[in-house]
């Protein structure tokens, strides 16, 4: 549900605070990239530890033009053992020159491989706006 009232939201308001028309982002000459690519791999961590593992996912553009991003969350089916802020600055219109830390936590309470994921949702031009996920795993000793 998040995901589509979010987009909904932004089409209404043109993305709010920072001014982004609708479908402003140039019919997508440039592409997101996701650092790390793949999988977000926590390891190992105690369930006794006191404090939580922090992982930074960095995004930025691969092209001449800007990114809308619309949202970035875990999804809500992702184990509770992962969050992260809910004051991310969305949206946003991300520039080629410049890149977007999300922090990203983990804490296990249960031992075991725990699993999620990452959803980022951009501005393609489209009325549905187009979703990358990246996994997330990690495991509780």
């Amino acid at each position: 549900m998040r995901p589509s009232l979010t987009l909904l939201t932004a089409l209404i308001t043109g993305c709010g605070s920072v001014g982004l028309d609708v479908m402003d982002t140039g019919g997508m000459a440039s592409t997101l990239a996701v650092d790390p690519a793949g999988q977000i791999d926590f390891g190992s961590h105690s369930t006794d530890a006191t404090k939580s593992i922090r992982k930074d996912v960095v995004l930025s553009v691969h092209g001449d033009q800007p990114i809308a991003v619309v949202d970035v969350y875990i999804d809500d089916t992702s184990d509770p053992s992962f969050w992260m802020s809910p004051n991310i600055p969305v949206p946003i219109r991300l520039q080629p020159d410049s890149v977007f830390p999300i922090e990203i936590r983990f804490q296990p309470d249960d031992q075991g491989t725990q699993r999620g994921e990452l959803v980022i949702l951009i501005d393609d031009g489209t009325v549905e706006g187009a979703y990358l996920r990246r996994p997330i795993v990690g495991e509780g000793l």
